[in-house]
């Protein structure tokens, strides 16, 4: 991108970010467009249908997600696909960005990556469980981190999803998560911290927004957002977290098809009163709703328990469940009182849970989704990889006990 653009991006960016007020916002965004030609044709209409506003072909009804067909990666760039590639000793990038995982899955069943695969069960075990991951959405996180977090990289970073890795599966929904806040601040930032990342956490923001403009797409905004949020409530700092989460959450709202949810932390977290207190200070009533269990492996069903009774404290807002290792629920130590609820850093033993699907079977909860891929790495704990790194064998592990029961003595529903 040529330095002028760019420098005029950041000089606008900046200009909105210091107001933080929502019609601000809204100006920056069509400075950073104009300084940002979209890399790809974003031909939908500018209209938004309220009862429709992803476009399915269908109407989905009560539910914004019902019938959508979320984005499958492919193999140049899918986590599990890639895994799969280096056990069998291929290069992604020899993948161009449309080689769908179709192509990818259907490759292994010919010539010599299939002779490959019957001579070595092992391998092709290996390959197998892989694949049940790979057969899946993968929501896309873009975070501080993506492309260094600098002017012009959230922007570049989410038109490099939209119009590279989403032509492995056209006409599919992006899901994306968000986590802007937390790896900045952590869950416990004073009012003076909040305030000096202000401007630059709306400027990603923006450059999100812009990015997106009036394509199509899922928001889980911002990973451990409320449920690691408490103990500002003690040092007078909660009420500017919340604003930060609301300008986030109404900014993507206001695009014209979007589906936009908020964190909202996890069963054996905060109570569902401080919960759905925060979620109403941040814009929760004026979205479809927010999601839980992102950092947790609670069962579903405990989820689904708790956040109902949020929902009826935040005007009946519908919600998500992340299902993406907890299918044997979480992990408990034997002295909880001195060591939490339950092991968060790559537990032992643990499962795939129920697949994503819209179809939940509970009238507010919209979809069981994955917001990371199952067998992302919490860190170095318990022989792990780098945190948010895909670690194979924890996922080889999590898919080879995979199942879809929503909690304990419920039914074991097939796989």
């Amino acid at each position: 991108m040529a330095s002028a653009a760019l420098a005029s991006l950041t000089a606008a960016l900046i200009v909105g970010a210091a107001t933080g007020s929502s019609s601000a916002a809204g100006r920056t965004t069509a400075k950073a467009h104009s300084a940002f030609a979209q890399q790809c044709p974003d031909p939908y209409p500018a209209k938004r249908d309220p009862s429709n506003p992803l476009m399915l072909p269908a109407a989905p009804g009560p539910d914004p997600l019902h019938g959508a067909n979320f984005f499958v990666d492919g193999a140049r760039h899918g986590a599990a696909a890639k895994a799969i590639e280096a056990l069998l000793g291929l290069n992604p990038l020899n993948y161009k960005d449309d080689y769908s995982w179709v192509k990818f899955q259907d490759s292994l069943t010919r010539g010599s990556l299939a002779s490959k695969l019957a001579h070595d069960p092992g391998l092709a075990r290996k390959v197998s469980m892989l694949s049940k991951i790979a057969s899946q959405p993968e929501s896309q996180r873009i975070s501080v981190f993506s492309g260094g977090g600098g002017p012009g990289a959230i922007f570049g970073q989410t038109e490099k999803i939209l119009c590279g890795n989403l032509t492995a599966d056209p006409g599919s929904i992006p899901v994306f998560t968000t986590y802007f806040l937390h790896p900045v601040l952590g869950g416990c930032a004073t009012r003076g911290q909040i305030a000096a990342a202000g401007p630059e956490f709306r400027r990603r923001v923006d450059e999100m927004a812009a990015a997106v403009d009036r394509r199509p797409a899922v928001f889980l905004l911002e990973i451990d957002g409320v449920g690691s949020s408490r103990c500002m409530q003690q040092m007078g700092s909660l009420s500017m977290w919340e604003a930060d989460l609301k300008y986030e959450a109404l900014k993507l709202q206001s695009l014209p098809h979007t589906v936009v949810y908020l964190e909202g932390g996890y069963s054996d977290g905060n109570p569902p009163g401080y919960t759905a207190k925060v979620l109403n200070a941040s814009g929760v009533q004026q979205i479809q709703g927010f999601f839980t269990n992102d950092t947790h492996i609670n069962w579903t069903i405990d989820e689904i328990r708790w956040a109902q009774k949020v929902s009826a404290k935040t005007g009946g807002a519908h919600f998500i469940v992340n299902t993406a290792q907890n299918g044997n629920g979480p992990l408990r130590p034997h002295n909880r009182v001195k060591n939490g609820n339950e092991v968060l850093c790559n537990p032992p033993g643990r499962a795939m849970g129920p697949p994503p699907t819209t179809t939940t079977g509970f009238a507010r909860v919209d979809a069981f989704l994955w917001t990371g891929p199952p067998g992302n790495s919490s860190g170095s704990c318990n022989g792990g990889t780098p945190s948010g790194t895909f670690w194979p064998a924890r996922a080889i592990e999590l898919a080879s006990h995979a199942q879809a029961k929503l909690g304990p003595g419920m039914p074991a529903n097939k796989y």
